[in-house]
């Protein structure tokens, strides 16, 4: 009985501890709850872009890239550019996905190979690097693209969808000063299969 009887008076001190300060335990309870709803809602509206990032590379250069990378994060590689070739592909290469690529300054390193006539007259491997301003990226923009032009220049831009910010089919289109103004022409071949009687 004894038992009973202090149980009894555990729980009236419970209670009217609780009916004293009902509002302060509530507040400490909920606090952790309405940090983390305060977090999530500015992660979403007011937090910088961040997470993974794809990298496409464009190759405008006559000789095949073997492989690169941005910031440490490794890209595809791309054959060599061809202009006089109309089936050559326009953006050139590979896409890789998925790297966080950070900071204000972009270090790109890519290996240059060789075609087979370009090894038969002596040319060999080489890599270059370069060290850049890496463009602002915006909420939403999680594709980057890399451009590798002749005279060892490379040209990043971001955008929000699989076109490049420097395609003139873009939604985003950005005009770069490093690229020449490419005319894009679809044809459409129709075939007609042959039936025989």
């Amino acid at each position: 009985m004894n038992f009973f009887k202090r149980l009894e008076q555990m729980d009236m001190a419970f209670t009217r501890f609780y009916a004293r300060r009902k509002v302060w335990l509530w507040g400490l309870i909920s606090l952790p709850v309405v940090f983390l709803l305060g977090w999530i809602v500015w992660v979403m509206f007011c937090a910088p872009p961040a997470g993974g990032v794809t990298l496409i590379i464009h190759s405008k250069i006559d000789r095949p890239i073997l492989e690169f990378s941005v910031n440490g994060v490794a890209g595809g590689n791309a054959s060599a550019h061809d202009p006089n070739n109309k089936y050559t592909n326009e953006s050139g290469g590979a896409t890789t996905c998925c790297g966080s690529v950070r900071g204000k300054t972009a270090e790109v390193i890519w290996t240059l190979d060789v075609t087979g006539p370009q090894y038969d007259s002596g040319m060999r491997p080489e890599q270059r690097r370069v060290v850049m301003p890496l463009p602002e990226r915006k909420r939403g923009e999680d594709d980057l693209h890399v451009y590798f032009l002749p005279g060892d220049k490379v040209l990043l831009g971001w955008s929000d969808n699989a076109f490049s910010p420097y395609d003139p089919r873009s939604p985003n289109y950005t005009p770069s000063a490093l690229l020449p103004t490419y005319k894009f022409e679809s044809t459409i071949e129709t075939f007609s299969p042959c039936l025989k009687g």
